[in-house]
């Protein structure tokens, strides 16, 4: 049976990268959290009272399309073991929110291992990678890259998390009912937004009012909190129009926990810099253009007529 490869459609790709970004922002955030969640043996064994380095620079040195795409949520950071040595740990998040699985990620992974390893940014340091697959196709479970030719053989094998176990494992289940961990209520937003992909947006807002309520029930810092919603804005995607009625939520859900934590949510806040970031592109255009007349001899009446600005700003370009 023949398989058409479907178009990726700018919405789409827009999507997957704002998912990526908020897993990365969510990692670098609550990496300590992040770690004892999904990888707890790695947990036990890094110190940290120790400082932790996120290698955003040598990230891109080794994996430049990191910031591209699906590639948004790699993070490369360095730890302190507490047995005195230091390590990498290459932690590639593929956030896969398409029915259809990836080709090729293992591959990666591999190949950034390489280049990492090729680059030895400090000599005799080991890095390894790790895995969460957040996607919804359950049969998608890549975790080793192999080759083999003519008795060559290499092979590399992953720790993976796959996010849907936490649906569908008992114990996982009742791990993540039992946690007060903040990474568990960003697994709990992950499977939702799942659930709820093709959804109304009436059935979606109910969803994200329940879990705003079980976020505030855990009783996590201000910090903790905002980044946490936040979250859930970026993977359940509510239109604008919910916005009042979830801050009207969040009101009551504060006042019924005694906490004062409303967020100022990242996506107004990015929208309130773009607007003042494109007044600030047309201020200067303007002025621009107005100077310009000025050398011509154009008469300041006339400047002010075309370019929008007061008789009192085109007077001070004279000067």
């Amino acid at each position: 049976m023949s398989t058409k490869r479907q178009k990726t459609t700018r919405n789409e790709k827009v999507n997957q990268s704002k998912y990526d970004s908020a897993w990365k922002k969510v990692i670098e955030k609550l990496f300590k959290d992040f770690l004892e969640f999904f990888f707890p043996d790695i947990y036990q064994a890094i110190d940290f009272t120790k400082e932790i380095h996120f290698l955003d620079k040598e990230l891109q040195e080794i994996a430049p399309d990191s910031n591209m795409g699906d590639r948004a949520a790699d993070v490369l950071v360095k730890v302190h073991l507490k047995n005195g040595s230091m390590t990498y740990i290459c932690i590639i998040i593929h956030i896969e929110v398409q029915s259809q699985a990836k080709p090729g990620f293992m591959e990666r992974m591999f190949v950034y291992f390489y280049r990492g390893y090729d680059k030895k940014v400090e000599k005799n340091i080991p890095m390894i990678s790790v895995a969460i697959l957040a996607d919804d196709n359950p049969n998608y479970r890549p975790d080793e890259y192999y080759f083999s030719l003519f008795g060559f053989e290499m092979r590399m094998k992953i720790p993976v998390v796959k996010i849907l176990d936490y649906n569908v494992k008992k114990e996982l289940r009742e791990r993540l009912e039992s946690t007060t961990n903040p990474m568990s209520m960003i697994v709990k937003a992950q499977l939702k937004s799942h659930e709820v992909k093709k959804a109304d947006n009436d059935t979606k807002f109910e969803v994200t009012k329940e879990l705003i309520r079980q976020c505030y029930k855990h009783g996590y810092s201000k910090e903790e909190t905002h980044l946490v919603m936040n979250f859930f804005d970026w993977v359940i995607r509510l239109p604008e129009s919910y916005k009042d009625r979830l801050k009207e939520v969040i009101r009551k859900i504060e006042e019924e926990f005694k906490m004062e934590y409303i967020p100022l949510w990242e996506r107004d806040a990015r929208k309130e810099g773009r607007k003042e970031g494109q007044k600030e592109g047309q201020k200067k255009g303007k002025i621009e253009t107005a100077k310009q007349m000025l050398l011509d001899n154009i008469p300041i009446k006339k400047v002010v007529k075309y370019t929008g600005l007061t008789e009192k700003e085109v007077k001070a370009l004279m000067h």
